[in-house]
């Protein structure tokens, strides 16, 4: 199967919809938090944003989030093997430092690779994730050149009841979940575990082992994994509008991977965070949040440890959201203190921001306007402010053109400036300039939005041979087109996303590593009685790489990939589910030289109470 699949399966999508009669209204009134920081309807903001359910995790056959992220458009990821193994997220060419994700508005990144560990983020403890596409440096500061993934944790709600799930699958995959959540009177809770295990796959190409510094004689065997997530919630509506609460997650997973210089690791990402909501005023809504996002990583090789890295992000924000009548006024101050531990020797291990922002949204008429300023202030190599203007006109009820400006940034990480191998600490940020024009439609026939985006960094932080010092050289730019739609047709629901893009080495012309031309995907699912189904095309043009063994640059070609989920509701609080991955099985490469997952079955059962 090759990509045009893709393309094939788009155009009947598209097809059945301009021949279907009858069409039901769709129900666009999901609220999202993550483009402005401020509570808006999903077809509102003028930035590119998604929403991922819970019943879309649930109709899913992914079970981490790189996988459940692959099917958004202007999202690529690349991983070195199965469940576990490392992956890198990517937004419209963005590398995957310059994409912020936050777990209940909590970094988890780690100060020394300034990345963060989605490969640690299994789904039985999500509730829901929002994807800004695009620059909103002026709203979160660094790392949001690409765009931001929020994840928000499972919370509480109605009577209180136990939800149990239990799964086995292909490579002798385990998995047990339990959760105890409700509401008694202004209280909200939820407790939840979930523990997964699977024996794996080599996650190495076997064509490739040994290789020298990269693949040992002994890397031909399966690579297991174990994961144990937590997640704690509690909130308590007072009189008057206020509201206090506290969050902890953490996700622990122990790793086998394939090299040879390290080959397991142990890491550690935690969200803790307590908050205070109050509405002193019916135009005045505060909220402080303290917060402490953790990434606690240990390697070893053959059991004997080599390297520790922990990082701890504290942070304090307050928000505050005003309505001025026309419009939501939005004025935020916020500190991080981010401190690296590490038996590696960096030259300073710890570092200070400060934080202002104001936004400002609102709807006109038939027009809407965004205006954002930030300034962020650094410890150590100074600051940067970051701006947005936006601006949209409603040509009709269900219609909108939009067009944005905006500049962002991304601070260099410790690797970067005091790294024990050759930090360089006169490093200036990564900053980035973006234009976009989009067109969203919201009716029968779904939401839909098309954006044009053109995104252009500069100061870009490399390697240089000669030095070996990291320096500011390079220059690069995408530009490119995105699709997403998703609607009911005829009892279906359906779903379709596409990137057409060109990201480049303004430097020397090559395309970037890892990044495709051209992506998407296509979705088709029903319901019917007690039964339900969904199955999803998961496909991508050649990308540039590097060769695992020889070290130089290739092309990996494209592929389709193709997935089934079949549900069956025996009773109303039960749901026995088949999610079979790869269906096909495809052989391809998301990296060089590293296996992806062939043909896999999962069958689990769920018992969540209405």
């Amino acid at each position: 199967m090759r990509q045009t699949a893709l393309a094939l399966a788009l155009g009947a999508v598209f097809i059945a919809s301009a021949r279907a009669e009858i069409l039901p209204e769709f129900v666009g009134e999901t609220i999202v938090v993550t483009a402005t920081r401020t509570p808006q309807p999903l077809a509102s903001p003028l930035q590119h944003t998604s929403v991922i359910t819970r019943a879309d995790v649930d109709a899913s056959t992914a079970s981490d989030l790189p996988t459940l992220l692959r099917r958004e458009s202007g999202v690529e990821i690349t991983s070195t093997g199965g469940l576990g193994a490392q992956s890198a997220l990517r937004i419209r060419g963005s590398e995957a430092d310059q994409v912020l994700v936050l777990i209940d508005g909590v970094r988890v990144s780690s100060a020394s690779a300034g990345t963060t560990a989605i490969d640690q983020i299994l789904l039985d403890e999500v509730e829901r994730i929002e994807i800004v596409r695009g620059n909103v440096s002026s709203v979160y500061g660094s790392e949001a050149i690409g765009g931001v993934v929020q994840i928000f944790t499972r919370r509480g709600a109605g009577k209180t009841k136990v939800s149990a799930t239990a799964g086995y699958g292909s490579d002798d995959t385990r998995k047990l979940a339990l959760s105890l959540g409700g509401e008694a009177g202004a209280t909200r809770f939820h407790f939840g575990a979930a523990h997964t295990r699977t024996d794996g796959f080599s996650s190495a190409d076997p064509a490739f082992v040994p290789t020298p510094w990269t693949f040992a004689p002994a890397d031909i065997d399966d690579d297991a994994y174990r994961n144990t997530t937590l997640n704690l919630n509690l909130s308590h509506r007072l009189a008057g509008g206020h509201e206090f609460g506290l969050s902890a997650y953490r996700t622990r997973g122990d790793i086998e991977f394939d090299g040879s210089m390290q080959n397991a690791s142990e890491q550690t990402l935690t969200a803790v965070s307590a908050y205070s909501e109050n509405r002193w005023h019916p135009d005045w809504l505060s909220r402080v949040q303290l917060s402490q996002g953790s990434d606690d990583l240990s390697a070893s090789l053959d059991g004997v440890p080599t390297d520790r890295f922990r990082t701890r992000n504290r942070q304090i924000d307050w928000d505050n959201t005003v309505n001025t009548g026309p419009g939501t006024l939005r004025i935020g101050l916020a500190g991080l203190w981010q401190r690296l531990e590490s038996d590696a020797a960096f030259a300073r291990d710890a570092r200070r921001v400060a934080s202002l922002a104001a936004g400002y949204t609102a709807a006109l008429g038939a027009h809407d306007v965004q205006l954002n300023l930030r300034r962020d202030d650094y410890s150590d190599f100074g600051g940067a402010t970051t701006a947005l203007a936006g601006y949209g006109y409603r040509m009709t009820p269900r219609t909108r053109v939009s067009a944005s400006v905006s500049n962002a940034f991304r601070a260099p990480s410790f690797n970067d400036l005091y790294g024990p191998y050759g930090g360089n600490p006169d490093l200036d940020p990564e900053r980035a300039t973006s234009a976009e024009f989009g067109l969203t439609y919201s009716g029968p026939l779904g939401l839909a939005r098309l954006t044009a985006f053109a995104t252009r960094t500069r100061d870009l932080i490399n390697f240089d041979p000669l030095t070996w010092l990291p320096v500011n050289v390079d220059e690069a730019e995408n530009r490119g087109v995105e699709l997403s739609w998703r609607g009911t047709l005829a009892g279906f629901d359906t779903r379709a996303a596409a990137t057409v893009q060109n990201p480049e080495d303004r430097t020397t012309g090559l395309g970037l590593l890892r990044r495709a031309d051209h992506f998407g995907s296509v979705s088709l699912g029903r319901a019917h009685g007690a039964f339900d189904w969904q199955a999803e095309v998961l496909a991508a043009g050649p990308r540039p790489d590097i060769h695992v063994a020889t070290y130089q640059r290739i092309i990996l070609p494209g592929y389709a990939v193709l997935n089934l989920n079949l549900g069956w509701k025996p009773a109303r609080d039960w749901r026995l589910s088949t999610k079979l991955s790869n269906l096909l099985d495809k052989d391809y490469a998301l990296v060089h030289g590293y296996a992806t997952q062939g043909r896999a079955a999962f069958v689990e059962l769920a018992y969540v109470p209405k």
